[in-house]
């Protein structure tokens, strides 16, 4: 006979085989690994988290190269003590860590305290030296730092999987090459630099050099015969005697943090350069020289300028810098 004392037997037993069953399965859920994906990069191959919570940048152009992607970093370091890029990033809520003296001395143990589960980085400065190091804090992936600017998003985007946003965002910045090449028509551009209280150019295989060219510029005969320096990379120093043969229609001269302008514009000379002065523009040393796809969006916007001869006020500065990332991202 079916009792009332069986059925309570019975839905106790069933209540304690699901309770059971519930338990073996969260014990198990929590034992599972997180689930990983295999990215190869010039360092070795890392397996990263397929959907990471906690990623740290150790630079500011491998946190932009991700957050123009769509992945946002939730710490960065500012170690190449770039003003625009921690503008952009704190106004996009990522932690911003000051750390100018990060590429001199790397403390690489104090990594670990950030507990990022994924690290970004340039292989820029000592931190490929580090690789080994850095990557037994948390996977890392490793993005180019001074390379041709489709390499860079390219690489960027696979390495991120964000590949399809990476191609569609090489397809517009090619558009916006496209409307300045039309305006610049071969105007010349000439590019110098202060450095270290010394006088430089750019090579024309220097990626600022062959984004100037896509863009429809013609550079001094003087700029396109210079040659990369062993001591100096990818700048070519200038004799002051010489700087007459960098005539050109407009004058860029990178300023800004370790970029001297007053350097390039007190050598006896420079006021010649331009048939006219309003045309010796000071433009950013700092996105100039980066390859991450913000920068290369930010020389394009200066380059318009440059080609529609808006002068000065053509061109990008700090005060417009969180105008221009918006801008950048409504693409």
């Amino acid at each position: 006979m079916f009792t009332t004392r069986t059925a309570f037997g019975i839905v106790s037993a069933l209540l304690l085989t699901v309770a059971g069953a519930s338990a073996c399965s969260s014990s198990a859920e929590s034992d599972a690994p997180s689930a990983t994906r295999s990215v190869t990069h010039e360092l070795g191959t890392v397996e990263v988290p397929a959907s990471p919570q906690r990623i740290l940048a150790l630079d500011e152009y491998a946190g932009l190269s991700a957050l123009a992607l769509g992945v946002k970093p939730t710490v960065v370091y500012s170690t190449l003590r770039s003003d625009v890029a921690k503008s952009i990033l704190r106004e996009q809520g990522v932690e911003v860590l000051d750390k100018p003296t990060f590429f001199a001395n790397p403390a690489v143990e104090e990594i670990a305290s950030v507990e990022p589960d994924e690290i970004l980085m340039s292989n820029a400065g000592p931190l490929p030296s580090l690789f080994a190091q850095i990557n037994a804090v948390a996977p890392t992936l490793v993005l180019p730092y001074s390379a041709p600017w489709r390499d860079v998003l390219e690489q960027a985007g696979a390495q991120l999987d964000r590949g399809s946003e990476a191609t569609a965002m090489i397809g517009k910045l090619e558009s916006g090459l496209d409307d300045v090449k039309t305006a610049a028509g071969g105007q010349s551009l000439a590019i110098l630099l202060g450095y270290s209280g010394n006088l430089f150019t750019v090579p024309p295989t220097t990626p600022i050099s062959t984004l100037v060219t896509e863009a429809g510029f013609t550079r001094p005969v003087s700029e396109v015969n210079a040659t990369n320096n062993q001591d100096t990379g990818t700048i070519s120093p200038v004799s002051p005697e010489l700087l007459p043969e960098h005539a050109a229609q407009t004058v860029a001269v990178l300023s800004g943090q370790q970029y001297d302008a007053s350097v390039v514009r007190n050598t006896p000379l420079f006021d010649n350069l331009t048939p006219d002065p309003a045309h010796a523009l000071d433009v950013s040393g700092d996105l100039w020289f980066g390859s991450h796809p913000f920068a290369i969006y930010w020389i394009i916007q200066d380059l318009d300028g440059i080609a529609h001869g808006k002068g000065q006020s053509g061109i990008g500065t700090l005060d417009s810098a969180d105008a221009r990332w918006a801008a950048f991202s409504a693409l």
